[in-house]
């Protein structure tokens, strides 16, 4: 069995699965936002979580292999008959004691769960961490030669000066959701200075604009590079962030070739952080130097894999099936 955490509308995840099922490999899939499993028990034998349509019992700890891809589980899948965010929030019905206490036995509980299946696991790919600390991830690249670029955390907009040339973008993930057919995004901003302006600020991410020759995405998974070139600075739209897609007239992009030595700092950093796979974002500045940005461990791969033709999704598949990255 291979056991899948992620979400619904995941296209990635489906492709993989159309590939495992191809294979003939039996594939659970448990998704955060859809309650169609349900924590059944847990003893001395296992994990068992409850199929709510089939009513099939399921021992996550059958699993020969495991793909983080997403955060599949909620704390709503361990209740039962019961709407979890309307119970959290009806006051009259639990007093605030009560409502900490579920939350941290279901966050505490969640984290049990993620790990006996990862110690359990012969195969895993990504592990249950799914959001890394910007800050953190930039001092570890740092620590293993990369270039990063200047940052500042400022708190009052005194703090941006009039020559400054930079930008800013969330010190988390941002935002991320898609409510009644309203989809919410945060992008990475260029900073307008005003002069004589002075306002608190939520500690907010100031960094350094960089003259880029071209971004590169990379995935990157136990230790092979799939690497695409992005000219975002082709359209005045994408300079900045190149997510704010030019769909009239597109980036060129293809597929691309790091140096060996930008290569290995990034193995290492995957190293350190103990993770075998992910997305990295990269800057070639005008100077010919290579700036790292950030890591995304749940690895957004298909923006890669289509257009350089690195058929991801099957060798992805393949991986969870026998531990390796195969050619074909």
């Amino acid at each position: 069995m291979i056991l899948i955490f992620t979400i619904q509308n995941d296209f990635s995840t489906s492709n993989v699965i159309k590939w495992l099922t191809h294979y003939g490999e039996k594939v659970v899939r448990i998704n955060s936002d859809d309650g169609l499993h349900k924590l059944f028990k847990i003893d001395s034998k296992g994990i068992f979580f409850k199929n709510t349509r089939s009513s099939a019992i399921i021992n996550l700890l059958d699993a020969k292999s495991c793909w983080w891809r997403r955060n599949g589980i909620s704390k709503s899948l361990f209740l039962h008959n019961s709407d979890y965010q309307e119970l959290m929030m009806n006051d009259f019905d639990l007093t605030s004691i009560k409502k900490d206490l579920i939350s941290n036995e279901a966050e505490d509980l969640k984290n049990f769960i993620y790990h006996s299946v990862y110690q359990n696991t012969e195969i895993n790919l990504g592990r249950p961490k799914f959001n890394l600390n910007k800050l953190i991830t930039m001092n570890i690249a740092q620590n293993c030669g990369l270039k990063v670029p200047d940052y500042e955390i400022i708190t009052n907009t005194d703090q941006i000066k009039q020559n400054d040339l930079s930008i800013t973008k969330a010190i988390s993930n941002g935002i991320y959701k898609v409510v009644n057919n309203y989809s919410f995004y945060s992008y990475t901003e260029l900073i307008e200075y005003e002069e004589d302006v002075k306002v608190p600020l939520f500690p907010s991410l100031k960094m350094d604009l960089i003259k880029k020759t071209m971004e590169v995405r990379v995935f990157f998974i136990e230790g092979h590079f799939f690497s695409m070139a992005i000219f975002s600075q082709s359209s005045d739209q994408t300079s900045i962030d190149f997510r704010k897609y030019n769909h009239k007239k597109p980036n060129k992009v293809e597929p691309y070739k790091l140096p060996a030595s930008i290569e290995e700092k990034i193995t290492d950093m995957f190293r350190e952080l103990r993770l075998n796979c992910g997305s990295v974002d990269l800057i070639l500045d005008d100077q010919n130097e290579f700036v790292f940005l950030e890591i995304n461990p749940v690895g957004q791969y298909g923006m890669v894999s289509d257009p350089c033709n690195y058929s991801l999704d099957k060798k992805i598949a393949k991986y969870l099936i026998n531990g390796r990255i195969t050619e074909n």
